[in-house]
């Protein structure tokens, strides 16, 4: 096994023989220069102690900035300790990953706890999980860091209903607090991934939905990251009561036949198909490649989840101490446990070595020879090529163990029969002909000649032999999903449609030979709702979304100095992959149709905030300076937060001048609200974002773009209609200047709860509604928003309310909100709030589901059979025709209270 030598004997000396070799390290030098002088002083080990205690001081600093450059200097400072201890061999690397963790907890408290008190909160009720090498304590050199974080609703913020958005706003500030690239460089680069379907839930994840999901969807997979997960900051009595709630998902007494059979499946996935040639690679990945880290790790972690529900011994976070319960416990031979032991260590050692040439989260040994022997030589190795056998040896013996495991199983696994599937030669297969009629195709020849055209590469995807192979081995699988779907020729019709637009699908294929998961998603997706196969068929790349996802979660942080037009690019590129995600979440039942609504609608505001911003530099940069100050008011579906997939945005924007340019000011916000529309609008090579509408703005088409303060004041008391008023009850700031977003929502308030006497004011709602019917009638049956008793309606009773009231307290945009408002205030008996909510309740959860799925086609008779079964798992019925039933009572009970409430909408009544 390879011998990782000293550098020299202290600590100091060998990081001095470090710095001629890792450039890195000597960039530290001149960067830290009072830790280095503690460094010749002191010593290593008193560097690495001040560093940790700098990074726990930093959390009393009251000057943001103050503690985000102590933090950065902390770290520096600690690189530098833990390179020393590292090169002159000191301290085993178990206890180095450790010292690297501790430190990476102290900033991380630090980080939350300035995050909280510049919001002037408190840390109970809201906690921060390591994960990964973090939560084992094995973090590397120039780690990133994996965490969730989560809050107990309870008691977070008092339980206040604010509380979810609050936990994620401080997670966010945190997280900006230790990655942002200052200066002074950054601490830590973080990644909250492995929290619940990161896909779709918040930064911050409450405690009751990330139970719901555990109990309900977790998988395998999670159960293995779950295994080394600990508290490391924050309310720590609350984390540890937690994990303690997840102990039965994480480690389960009994494991069944598929859920032992997922569990080598995850193995199965990885470096399954090795060569020699791939194991005598001189320029390996020594984390994820063959023989690398991963493979220990998942060598003891798959054997950990299967066993370790019924054997406590097993419940470890660290890999190694984990390996020798696994020996100790007759699960692994001793020498094997050996073997694999000596291999993590120099592996983690050679992996430091490489992090320290650049501070790069790098894992592969560099091609270049000579940067390479730099490596060798931090391991005290001159001779190249025997370094290079020596970690070639190393590495296959890792990979001989893990091939091992589960090799039975593999075998049965590798030569299991795929059934009677030919699609090669001239005439049809009989055998094959009956294959397909058993799955439910009703034309099996046309399935076949189109697969044999696939695999005589008549499609890009297939045009090279590896395409071809991947179509092989995926086909069973594939054609066995569609026929699950119960429309298999529909499922096929769409996947062609898919696959022959794949410009090249080799990545495609591997994806979904890889993840059967996918593949079965895909082909119900494509089956079910062909305005997402639509999407994927313009955009394909979307599908590695739902395994990795691609993009940033968070929005993009876009350049100042980038064109306009680039921006508006980022911006879409990211948008898509986040509604692409959404959707999917929705349609698949793993994200409820409320909180689609509010993803939808997050998703929107970030997207208005980034182009308003990128607007106003680009309209600065044409104009002159901003004279003033402006803001973006969303109104209907966005306002009230209920955006459905496709929905448009209903925009406001108003303006403040500053005094001094009053004249230019209108000319300013003019052409920046016409950019914003553009930036929003406007089809680029990555599609647009959102179709916009300003007719709600004042005098609708005939009013400016945009509105100073004054003239909305004065047309909303003076001049609105009553109509209008009721749209304005949806008012909600969405970007640009907070305080004058609040006085734009106080003098809307006050417009609304005032003026014209209530008779009038009922008059014209009822008139309203009239004109909608008789205008607008509803396209169909299932027209949710236009029908007798639909979604209009409820907003018309509500918004009627609000009018009436004469209070501002009453008005609020989200529907749910209003009514129990409005029940609060006496304008509503509790029966009727019932109504209002329940009703809403199942509509909107109907409508995310149609919308998502056919758009506008609003009859019965246009749903597949597939969408039916879906809309009836989001309506909580066990079929269709519960719905029907449901959505008839739904709408007569809401027509009821409109005829009530409001009138008739018969005008000879």
């Amino acid at each position: 096994m390879l011998d990782i030598r000293p550098l020299a004997e202290t600590g100091r000396d060998a990081f001095e023989a470090g710095t001629d070799l890792a450039p890195y390290l000597a960039r530290l030098v001149r960067r830290a220069p009072q830790a280095y002088s503690l460094l010749q002083r002191e010593g290593a080990t008193e560097l690495a102690a001040h560093a940790l205690k700098q990074a726990k001081d930093a959390a009393a600093l009251e000057d943001r900035e103050e503690a985000m450059t102590a933090l950065r200097q902390a770290k520096l400072a600690n690189h530098m300790a833990v390179a020393a201890m590292d090169l002159s061999r000191s301290l085993p690397v178990h206890d180095l990953t450790g010292h690297l963790t501790g430190f990476a907890d102290a900033a991380v408290q630090s980080a939350l706890t300035i995050a909280l008190r510049q919001r002037s909160l408190t840390q109970d009720g809201i906690f921060v999980i390591a994960l990964g090498k973090m939560g084992a304590f094995e973090l590397n050199y120039s780690s990133d860091i994996d965490m969730a974080v989560f809050f107990d609703p309870a008691v977070f913020y008092e339980g206040s209903i604010e509380a979810g958005d609050l936990a994620s706003k401080v997670v966010r500030d945190a997280m900006r607090i230790l990655e942002e690239d200052t200066g002074d460089g950054y601490v830590f680069r973080t990644d909250l991934r492995l929290r619940p379907d990161p896909g779709s839930t918040p930064p911050a994840v409450s405690t009751q939905m990330a139970e719901i999901y555990y109990e309900s969807v977790g998988q395998n997979w999670e159960r293995m990251v779950w295994i080394k997960a600990r508290a490391c900051a924050g309310d720590i009595r609350a984390a540890d009561r937690f994990i303690g709630m997840l102990e039965p998902f994480v480690w389960r007494r009994h494991m069944d036949y598929w859920a032992i059979a997922d569990v080598q499946a995850i193995k199965r996935m990885i470096n399954s198909r090795t060569s020699a040639s791939d194991l005598a690679d001189t320029s390996p990945d020594l984390k994820l490649g063959p023989g690398g880290i991963r493979e220990i790790e998942f060598f003891v972690q798959t054997q950990q989840i299967i066993m370790g529900g019924r054997n406590s011994f097993l419940r470890h976070r660290k890999t190694l101490k984990s390996l020798d319960a696994l020996v100790a416990a007759d699960a692994v031979d001793a020498s094997v446990g050996k073997e694999l032991t000596e291999a993590y260590e120099v592996l983690r050692n050679i992996e430091h070595r490489i992090q320290m040439l650049e501070d790069q989260q790098t894992h592969r040994l560099p091609s270049d020879e000579n940067t390479r022997l730099r490596v060798a030589k931090l391991c005290g190795h001159d001779d190249l090529a025997a370094f290079d056998r020596a970690v070639a040896e190393v590495r296959k013996t890792v990979h001989g163990h893990y091939r091992d495991l589960f090799a039975e199983e593999e075998r049965k696994h590798e030569n299991a029969v795929q059934g009677n599937l030919v699609f090669t030669g001239v005439d049809d297969d009989p055998g094959t002909v009956e294959t397909l009629k058993a799955y439910g195709f009703s034309d099996p020849s046309r399935i076949i000649a189109t697969i044999s055209n696939w695999h005589r590469g008549k499609t890009p995807a297939t045009r090279t032999a590896r395409g071809r192979g991947l179509l092989t081995a995926l086909l069973p699988d594939l054609l066995a999903a569609m026929s699950r779907t119960g429309e298999p020729d529909m499922a096929f019709t769409r996947f062609t449609r898919f696959f022959e637009g794949l410009r090249s699908g080799i990545q495609t294929l591997s994806m979904l030979a890889n993840e059967t998961s996918l593949l079965e998603d895909l082909v119900t997706t494509l089956a079910i709702a062909p305005r997402l196969s639509q999407t994927l068929a313009r955009q394909p790349g979307l599908l590695e979304a739902l395994v990795t996802p691609s993009g940033q979660e968070y929005p993009p942080a876009l350049s100042r100095g980038a064109d306009f037009e680039s921006q508006m690019d980022e911006v879409r590129r990211w948008q898509n992959e986040r509604a692409f995600l959404i959707g999917h979440r929705l349609l698949h039942s793993r994200l409820p149709a409320q909180q689609a609504a509010l993803a939808w609608s997050d998703l929107a505001d970030h997207c208005v905030q980034l182009m308003s911003e990128a607007a106003a530099i680009e309209t600065a940069r044409r104009y002159g300076p901003q004279p003033g100050n402006w803001m973006i008011g969303a109104l209907g579906k966005l306002g009230g937060r209920e955006l459905t997939a496709g929905s448009d945005l209903d925009l406001i924007i108003i303006f403040e001048d500053d005094g001094d340019a009053a004249s230019e000011a209108g000319h300013w916000f003019t052409k920046f609200a016409q950019r914003l529309i553009t930036a929003i609008s406007a089809e680029t090579a990555e599609g647009s974002l959102y179709e916009v509408d300003m007719r709600l703005r004042p005098s609708g088409r005939a009013g400016p773009v945009a509105t100073s303060l004054r003239a909305f004041d004065r047309y909303q008391h003076h001049d609105a209609w009553t109509w209008e008023l009721m749209a304005l009850t949806r008012l909600r700031p969405v970007a640009g200047h907070d305080a004058l977003g609040e006085r734009a929502l106080e003098i809307a308030h006050d417009a609304i709860v005032n003026g014209k006497p209530d008779d009038e004011r009922r008059a014209d709602i009822l008139d309203m509604r009239r004109r909608l019917w008789k205008e607008r009638p509803p396209r169909g049956e299932w027209d949710l928003k236009l029908a007798d008793g639909g979604l209009v309606d409820l907003e018309f009773i509500l918004q009627q309310e609000m009018l009436l009231c004469h209070s501002a307290d009453c008005v609020l945009p989200t529907v749910i909100d209003a009514a129990e408002t409005l029940g609060e205030a006496g304008r509503l008996t509790a029966d009727e709030v019932k109504t209002i909510t329940s009703s809403f309740s199942f509509l909107q959860s109907i409508q995310q589901i149609q919308r998502l799925a056919v758009g506008a086609e609003l009859t019965a008779d246009q749903f597949s059979e597939g969408l039916k079964a879906r809309l009836a798992l989001a309506a909580g019925c066990e079929r269709f025709s519960e719905v029907e039933s449901r959505y008839r009572s739904v709408r007569k009970q809401i027509s009821d209270l409109r005829c009530e409430k409001i009138g008739t909408l018969a005008t000879d009544s």
